[in-house]
């Protein structure tokens, strides 16, 4: 029996450089997603806890009224660059004076930037998201 040995075996030394190469790419875009989708997520966390606690703090009973624009701005803790939040009061600005059972809404907008940029045409997808949030308390005195 002889065995034969080949010489014309291909050189396998570079092949796994190279499927990394290949799949770097797409996984580090799937981990600046995840964390870009996280930084959105928790800001609008922070956002809603926000404009939760102005709303809860115009209905209750103190005097003088709140004010509202001002919770909201120092309750906004943003993880990353982020606008100052845009308040609006429709309808009643406090229940003081208003009618028993009359409902008091906050609402804020606010854009936030993404940590990591996307290496996508701004035309498919911004380097922003605008986040809203809106809190409704019903007035507790008349």
């Amino acid at each position: 029996m002889s065995w034969r040995i080949s010489t014309d075996t291909r050189d396998e030394r570079g092949a796994s450089a190279v499927e990394f190469a290949l799949v770097v790419i797409p996984l580090l875009m799937v981990v600046a997603g995840i964390v870009n989708f996280g930084v959105a997520f928790a800001n609008q966390l922070s956002l809603d806890n926000a404009v939760r606690q102005a709303a809860r703090a115009s209905v209750v009973d103190v005097t003088p009224a709140p004010d509202v624009g001002a919770i909201v701005t120092s309750e906004f803790n943003p993880i990353s660059t982020s606008t100052a939040p845009l308040v609006d009061t429709p309808g009643i600005d406090s229940c003081d004076g208003s009618a028993f059972g009359a409902s008091l809404t906050v609402t804020a907008e606010t854009t936030t930037d993404f940590i990591f940029p996307w290496p996508l045409p701004e035309s498919v997808l911004d380097d922003e998201i605008t986040l809203t949030s809106e809190a409704r308390f019903q007035c507790e005195f008349s």
